[in-house]
């Protein structure tokens, strides 16, 4: 079908779809501390609902709801899924934003607030290019389902049995993850797959109270053994030192290593942005890229003791807390990692540090040549009139495997994001022409894959 009357449609209500995002940006969602999830939840169903899905509200064992909405074709049997989710990353440190966290603010041609861009852009643009089919056609040319879960920022915890149990529900012939945007040139980017992830808490504990450091000859210091087995981790070169970790880790292919090649570098930009004169170990250009998107990693995330307030305050803490995140790449699984964390820990005489897992989720890959991948390619081009940046995995992580490595569907992640967004820090943010142009690649997308 033709579809510019789709496409101006959706310039014609543009101001009311970005209200609509701006109204779901202001309603915090953040599932690390379990803040207005429920209420959130609710509005996504009602938003799937106003637009003529059917939806029904799965609850998670200990977890946070996940809303399903399906909309069926009479054209067409085949089915494209979207999966989105709802919660949010904390949005601190407050005083870094320079609009409220979850203002909604527009300014010069931008929403600022935590989610505009991570995820609840696309959940809005995605919906609103299935709103435009129905308003300018009459119905949708493919069946489709959405899948907007409320724990992606924690890991997914609780997301997998849902899947299992669901399965029929959720079956579908490709899927469109959550992410993706533009890079610094205004290309589109889309990707082929995720790392795993594995986040663990590390907890360390001394005296029944925290103490006079005068006596630290004495009391054991739950900070500094904590430390000593964060140093057992990993060595000053980047090197995991834990026994077998690299052990299933594959050699890139052929394959991935051209298209690493096509991948322009925005180094210079990058850098600038984060305020960097170099990269880690002075890596550059195509080994800057393999190591980005295939080596694992072990981060720190957060670490807590003692007394960090204004001033001194000579005091032995009775506890210490760090959290920790091990990036995955294909043929890791988080179990078998977890296990040889312990028996590291354990043979380095740290025995006692207890060991939390928080989250964890497996690598997977969708192959380039996958039809839904070209379908998303060349619907790309369409829209955005430059060359499609392919990327064959991503650094970043979700829940990618149960719908790739379970359901066996094939999986390409694109959306309506952009390269200085800054998910996950002060000044999120996501450009309204973006925003725009993603609902119409999300239309293309679904007229196509028909």
């Amino acid at each position: 079908m033709s579809m510019r009357n789709l496409y101006s449609y959706i310039n014609e209500n543009s101001e009311k779809f970005l209200q609509e995002l701006v109204s779901l940006v202001k309603h915090p969602s953040i599932s690390a501390r379990k803040e207005g999830v429920q209420e959130c939840a609710d509005i996504v169903e009602k938003l799937l609902l106003k637009t003529g899905f059917s939806t029904k509200v799965i609850p998670e064992k200990n977890g946070n709801p996940v809303i399903y909405g399906e909309l069926k074709s009479s054209d067409s049997e085949k089915t494209i899924m979207f999966y989105d989710h709802y919660d949010v990353q904390p949005a601190e440190p407050l005083d870094e934003w320079d609009f409220g966290a979850f203002s909604g603010k527009i300014h010069e041609g931008r929403i600022y607030g935590r989610g505009s861009s991570d995820n609840k852009g696309n959940i809005v643009s995605r919906v609103k290019a299935v709103e435009a089919f129905l308003k300018e056609t009459g119905g949708v040319p493919v069946n489709i389902k959405f899948v907007v879960e409320g724990e992606e920022e924690i890991g997914s915890p609780h997301f997998a049995p849902v899947v299992k149990k669901y399965k029929e529900l959720f079956a579908n012939d490709g899927t469109i993850w959550e992410f993706g945007g533009t890079n610094y040139q205004g290309q589109p980017e889309i990707y082929l797959g995720l790392k795993g992830v594995l986040s663990i808490e590390l907890k360390a504990k001394g005296a029944s109270q925290d103490v006079h450091s005068a006596y630290a000859p004495l009391v054991p210091n739950p900070a500094w053994h904590l430390i000593w087995a964060l140093c057992s981790l990993k060595n000053p070169d980047d090197k995991i030192l834990i026994e077998g970790f690299y052990d299933e880790v594959e050699s890139i292919s052929k394959q991935d290593l051209e298209l690493l090649r096509k991948i322009p570098s925005e180094e210079k930009k990058l850098k600038k942005t984060l305020g960097l004169t170099q990269f880690l170990h002075h890596s550059t250009g195509v080994e800057a890229k393999k190591a980005l998107l295939y080596s694992p990693t072990c981060t720190i995330n957060g670490f807590l003791t003692g007394y960090t307030g204004k001033g001194s305050k000579t005091v032995l803490p009775k506890d210490a807390t760090v959290k920790i995140d091990f990036r995955l790449v294909p043929n890791q699984m988080p179990k078998e990692i977890l296990t040889k964390l312990i028996s590291h820990l354990k043979k380095g005489g740290f025995e006692d540090i207890e060991i939390i897992r928080q989250g964890s989720t497996e690598p997977a890959r969708t192959p380039v040549n996958e039809r839904l991948v070209q379908v998303v390619v060349d619907a790309a081009r369409k829209i955005y009139k430059k060359k499609v940046v392919v990327y064959p995995t991503s650094s970043a992580s979700g829940p990618m495997h149960l719908f790739r490595n379970w359901l066996g569907c094939p999986v390409v992640s694109a959306g309506c994001s952009h390269a200085n967004s800054k998910t996950h820090a002060p000044n999120e943010n996501l450009t309204i022409d973006g925003f725009i142009k993603g609902t119409k690649l999300m239309a293309t997308i679904i007229n196509d894959f028909a």
